[in-house]
């Protein structure tokens, strides 16, 4: 995991010549932007200057490539690839691939090398770089049996950011595959309180509605409770279903405006991560008035930005090159009409985990309870 640090880039080109942490964050980073640029999500793939990709837009719309052709690039036998005899990959030959990827001629070679490299990366040693490939496959080579095998053992994994971005390549593959039911609740029922509260509210984001990090008691909950000076963090956080679809996204929106009304809450902090933050963005065109909306790792859909009209500040927490927001095909930058506002902070630090932005090592470390100090314009 990447949370007791933050991770660096490893140029990608030379990302698979290294065996590190971030060199595995990083071949993960390169494999994800593959399938995304063959998908035809190339404005998708990372373009900061620390992690300059190739110009991936020839690959828009060239996939699948046939597995056959794919492994023709490996330096593997077919029959032994194809009928499953083989074991791992050698990370050299990743590394080949990719510096054929950065340097071949021609759009036909640059696509069945880009479904070699993501071959390869099926048989990395790392747990988080085969999650990233079998994603990946789901463009380069489409759906079959051995990627979602490889997913649904990655979406069962102990590191956050691998299942995460398992379960996201996952519900790709097949919306109601019955692995991730485990990871929802039931719609909760709103209860009302008479007693008047406090004012910070914690949320989940997707498949995280049974984890203990936004739950009183909770790491994250107790560092926010702690800071001074005092949030008056509420004694209940929000809970939604935690299920990936945007109906999901919409009923927890008008579960939330319901659930401050009855928690006695009035203009409330909001904190939230990934599709949780969503949630919240949704809340505020259903006329929701929040103080701060803070969102952690925030996928940016145009469909689902706040009014800003409805919040005094909000701020953006956030990674580059978020490998889950890769898979979930968002953005990760709020659009610069929306930037330029007064009222939004952006903070972004560190690269790639998903997961960091809500540990309280992360924010301690970026002091991003300073934000919280800036006065609203």
């Amino acid at each position: 995991m990447a949370s007791h640090h933050d991770l660096e880039p490893v140029e990608p080109r030379e990302a698979f010549e290294e065996d590190t942490l971030d060199a595995r964050y990083s071949q993960a980073a390169v494999l994800l932007s593959v399938g995304a640029a063959v998908s035809g999500v190339t404005d998708m793939v990372p373009t900061h200057e620390s992690f300059a990709m190739p110009d991936l837009h020839p690959l828009a719309g060239t996939g699948p490539v046939p597995l056959p052709d794919a492994v023709a690039e490996l330096d593997v036998a077919p029959h032994d690839y194809l009928t499953g005899q083989i074991g791992r990959i050698p990370s050299d030959e990743a590394a080949r691939l990719t510096r054929n990827l950065f340097d071949g001629p021609g759009r036909g070679v640059a696509v069945n090398t880009a479904a070699a490299l993501v071959e390869a990366g099926m048989h990395n040693t790392s747990p988080l770089v085969r999650a990233a490939a079998a994603t990946a496959a789901l463009d380069t080579t489409g759906p079959r049996e051995d990627v979602i095998a490889e997913l649904e053992e990655a979406a069962q994994a102990r590191d956050t950011d691998t299942r995460e971005l398992a379960r996201t390549g996952l519900y790709r593959a097949n919306p109601r595959h019955p692995l991730l039911d485990r990871y929802v609740v039931n719609r909760p029922e709103v209860s009302t309180r008479r007693r008047r509260s406090n004012t910070a509210v914690l949320s989940h984001g997707t498949w995280a509605a049974r984890s203990r990090w936004w739950r009183p008691g909770g790491d994250f909950y107790t560092y926010l409770d702690g800071l001074t000076p005092p949030l008056h963090v509420h004694d209940e956080s929000y809970m939604w279903s935690g299920a990936y679809s945007a109906a999901a996204r919409d009923l927890a929106a008008d579960d939330l405006v319901d659930w401050v009304a009855a928690q006695g809450l009035d203009r409330p902090d909001f904190f939230a991560h990934s599709h949780g933050a969503t949630v919240g963005n949704l809340a505020t065109q259903r006329g929701l008035r929040l103080g701060r909306l803070v969102v952690m790792g925030l996928p940016v859909h145009s469909a689902w930005l706040p009014d800003l009209a409805q919040v005094d500040q909000l701020i953006d927490v956030r990674v580059r090159a978020d490998l889950v927001i890769l898979a979930d095909r968002g953005g990760q930058r709020l659009p610069a009409s929306r930037r330029a506002d007064d009222r939004v902070i952006e903070r972004r630090h560190g690269w790639f985990s998903h997961a960091s932005t809500h540990e309280p090592a992360y924010w301690a470390r970026h002091d991003i309870p300073s934000s919280l100090l800036v006065p609203v314009p």
